[in-house]
């Protein structure tokens, strides 16, 4: 299951200047929030009336798309459906594939305490970096995001909340930074990268791994990405 980024929640969230946790907004508390945070009346009425369309973005679309010919090349079923639409009970019974940021995507909390980058906001002036836990020798102590010259999408690959299921999380600095994650993991040379610097042998399964891409961003494109910083989540043999 495709979950899809909610790009109208990040404006929301910018007219009542906080974020919305994910207890709220699986509970759709919109009205509720528009109340305590939004004063004037129409401008509520207005925000209301916009957050209730939920919508997402064309970048989420293309990762979407290139990962439904993937699973079509393999005869694997694909649903598509929004954050908006996802709820406890699907994220714990189903494999998963979470796009977006957590502002963008509140699912993406459930597992940003196991993230060895997490990620920071800052409201005003807007900001946004992915912690570095543990740096090794070399690695700065975060990666900060430049607003439209270079960015950062983070790629994790972990068991869901309940241990049944798995989750591929694709969250970048910015949205066409997600789409960037999409392409790293639809393409064979990337994946051969990937399973190079994971130390695996010719059919090995892909154990749980975070992975950092830097991305350069031009005109709403990413002409280039590298990959900066990874880690494995494997249990030690």
């Amino acid at each position: 299951m495709l979950v899809l980024s909610d790009v109208t929640l990040i404006e929301f969230e910018k007219l009542i200047g906080r974020f919305v946790p994910l207890s709220e907004y699986e509970a759709h508390e919109f009205d509720r929030l528009s109340i305590l945070y939004i004063p004037n009346e129409v401008q509520r009425g207005l925000a209301q009336q916009f957050v209730n369309r939920a919508t997402t973005c064309v970048s989420d679309v293309q990762v979407a798309r290139d990962f439904g010919v993937l699973a079509a090349s393999k005869r694997l079923p694909l649903s598509v459906i929004s954050a908006r639409d996802l709820s406890s009970t699907l994220a714990l019974s189903q494999n998963i594939i979470l796009l977006g940021s957590r502002r963008a995507n509140p699912w993406v909390g459930l597992f940003e305490d196991q993230m060895a980058f997490p990620t920071d906001y800052q409201e005003t002036p807007p900001n946004v970096r992915f912690i570095n836990r543990s740096p090794l020798p070399g690695e700065p102590a975060a990666f900060q995001a430049e607003w439209r010259r270079y960015g950062y999408c983070r790629v994790t690959y972990l068991p869901n909340p309940s241990h049944t299921r798995n989750v591929l999380l694709i969250s970048g600095s910015d949205v066409i930074s997600s789409d960037a994650g999409g392409r790293f993991l639809t393409n064979e040379d990337s994946v051969r990268l990937l399973r190079q610097k994971l130390g695996l042998k010719p059919g090995e399964p892909v154990p749980p791994f975070e992975a950092l891409l830097r991305t350069q961003v031009l005109n709403n494109t990413i002409p280039w990405l590298e990959l900066v910083a990874l880690r494995s989540h494997r249990a030690p043999r």
